[in-house]
């Protein structure tokens, strides 16, 4: 259903953009690529652009909720602290006729009237103000996310994680780890068959933190350029280097030390920010993705657990999440009135859910 946007909406998004547009451009001509990707780990549920702002105005960001949000979960941002600015999206409930899940048709009553329902729908965005957990203070919260991160740190985790995961994928593809894929090419520490939808891991990889980031690689090759991915065809260099910043991502998010990032191929996306913007929506969308897939099979009962004792917030989807942790509808503390970015814009009307 369209909603009519406001009259200057065009030009107030196009000057966000063109802010959020310049950060990115700042991430590769200043090397800092890996600096992005460890920050985007900690928040894989956020747009793009989301993740970008974040970065440019907090990079050391870890948690970040509305002022209002904050209070309800017993702890008080800091007077004097500077807000961060994201995007949250605005739902309104809508009268709609109600149609029937078989027929697809709508559903009539006795008198051959059609019956309506109340649908929350998305109206738009606003900018937010949220502030991370190290400008507030008061009662101690426990991020599940770190509770399996101590869960899996050492080595006999990660080996845990690495098995478990290996066969959730090989229940619905091809997964397998044999010398004899590797005869030939001994070094290589794995790779994906995109012909037969195949992903084949080097088992000489003795670091299990290793091992599982490389099942990743592999597995976000498998999401990205499969044969019927319109993405199959990009350079290989190109593919390689979404692959690696994916297992980058998803690996630091569980909290494990693996090898630097190589920057390599990524200097050619700085010539083209549009190119840019795409390779790294792409990357974050597979990384949510990948998580999320790990959590639901792999981390549900760590979780549990850490949920029957511990002050935490729960998980939700991307959209109600950003709206959960903007809830203060830009309230702050009194005689604040400060954010790292220029004011930016209430919306009616929808840029796509991913803004």
């Amino acid at each position: 259903m369209p909603f009519p946007k406001s009259g200057d909406y065009e030009a107030k998004m196009a000057q966000v953009q063109k802010q959020v547009d310049q950060a990115i451009e700042r991430i590769f001509s200043k090397a800092e690529f890996q600096r992005y990707l460890e920050v985007a780990s900690k928040f894989p549920k956020y747009s793009l652009n989301n993740v970008v702002m974040i970065y440019a105005q907090k990079p050391e960001a870890t948690m970040v909720q509305g002022y209002n949000a904050w209070k309800e979960m017993g702890r008080q941002v800091q007077k004097g602290e500077t807000a961060v600015k994201i995007f949250a999206p605005t739902f309104k409930k809508v009268e709609m006729t109600k149609i029937d899940p078989v027929t697809q048709r709508p559903q009539l009553d006795s008198k051959g009237k059609e019956i309506t329902e109340k649908k929350e729908m998305l109206t738009g965005f606003k900018a937010v103000n949220v502030f991370d957990v190290s400008q507030t203070q008061g009662k101690e919260i426990v991020n599940v996310r770190q509770f399996v991160r101590d869960d899996i740190r050492d080595s006999a985790g990660a080996a845990q994680m690495y098995r478990q995961f290996s066969d959730h994928l090989a229940k619905k593809m091809d997964v397998r780890e044999n010398a004899e894929d590797f005869k030939d090419k001994p070094n290589v520490r794995g790779y994906y068959d995109r012909e037969d939808h195949a992903i084949r891991i080097n088992p000489a990889i003795e670091n299990s933190t290793m091992k599982f980031k490389t099942l990743i690689h592999e597995y976000a090759h498998s999401q990205l350029h499969r044969m019927d991915s319109p993405l199959k065809d990009l350079p290989r260099e190109h593919k390689e280097a979404q692959a690696e910043a994916t297992a980058f991502m998803v690996t630091k998010y569980y909290g494990m030390d693996t090898e630097a990032y190589s920057a390599g191929y990524i200097a050619t996306w700085a010539k083209d920010i549009q190119l840019a913007k795409q390779a790294l929506g792409e990357i974050q969308k597979t990384a949510n993705n990948i998580i999320r897939e790990v959590d639901h099979q792999l981390n549900r009962e760590r979780m549990q657990e850490a949920t029957k004792t511990q002050l935490t917030i729960p998980g939700m989807d991307a959209a109600r999440e950003v709206a959960a942790a903007s809830t203060d509808r830009d309230e702050k503390p009194k005689g604040q009135d400060k954010s790292n970015l220029n004011e930016l814009p209430k919306s009616k009307s929808g840029p796509e859910l991913e803004r």
